[in-house]
């Protein structure tokens, strides 16, 4: 699981949207919404907290596919210019929904006044710490969510592919968690895995340019990313290069 902890502007909208066009991500996402629908049903879900969903598509196509009734929405974004987004699709996606965006950051933030159905998780920008992981989960658990109720989680993985996209988060010095890590912190802290789908994305890293640094920035350490290190990051990769992530629905356990 990752949490976002920092702000950003439109020039990172931007980055992500070239990030998105250079493979096929959205497509691959969508066609695996198709699977969870068969393997969940989520008609029952009325309400829906989301963590870090930036201008919320994911999300959207998420509620949309998954048969889920919801008219309450609560959003934790805390990049101002993302939350200006996604209030604006909601607005146009879920006009019947009650809609709310909190701009702070989901550590900052006290949870939900009534526990919700359902909780998205989809690829946020930052690791917890491996030391703090089932304590938040237990939190989310305990106190945001209903007896009952599901967690969606979405998750890269680096996965064992001769340079896959995942060694360029590696040089980076951020590697992907490993899922069986995540998944086995869910089931400590009290879920049970419903269902989770691997997602086979190919992507074009072969020549990052400068429009990309604002996607890479917060998972480089060293200080100042520049487009030399990103190039040198993403040496040896392919057109299409493979990347993996893994969506998941859990389930709180009463």
């Amino acid at each position: 699981m990752e949490i976002q902890s920092m702000a950003m502007d439109e020039s990172y909208l931007k980055a992500l949207a070239a990030y998105h066009d250079l493979g096929n991500y959205r497509e691959v996402f969508v066609n695996t919404l198709s699977k969870i629908s068969t393997d969940v049903k989520l008609s029952g879900v009325r309400s829906c907290l989301s963590i870090g969903p930036g201008e919320g598509w994911f999300e959207i196509q998420f509620i949309k596919h998954s048969g889920a009734n919801i008219s309450k929405f609560i959003g934790i974004e805390p990049d101002h210019a993302s939350a200006e987004h996604l209030r604006t699709s909601l607005r146009s996606s879920l006009p019947g929904a009650e809609s709310q965006v909190l701009e702070t950051t989901v550590q900052n933030w006290e949870g939900p006044s009534v526990p919700v159905d359902l909780i998205t998780m989809f690829h946020v920008s930052f690791f917890v710490p491996a030391g703090e992981r089932q304590e938040f989960l237990k939190k989310v658990r305990d106190s945001w969510l209903v007896s009952g109720g599901y967690i969606a989680l979405v998750k890269a993985i680096g996965k064992n592919a001769p340079n896959g996209a995942h060694v360029v988060y590696e040089r980076l010095g951020s590697p992907h968690t490993a899922w069986e890590e995540i998944e086995a912190d869910f089931l400590n802290a009290g879920f049970t895995k419903h269902c989770a789908h691997e997602m086979h994305e190919l992507i074009d890293l072969s020549s990052p340019g400068e429009n990309l640094l604002p996607i890479f920035q917060p998972r480089f350490k060293k200080g100042l990313l520049t487009l030399d290190i990103l190039r040198d990051a993403c040496k040896g990769l392919e057109e299409k290069t493979d990347a993996f992530h893994m969506i998941a629905i859990f389930k709180r356990t009463n």
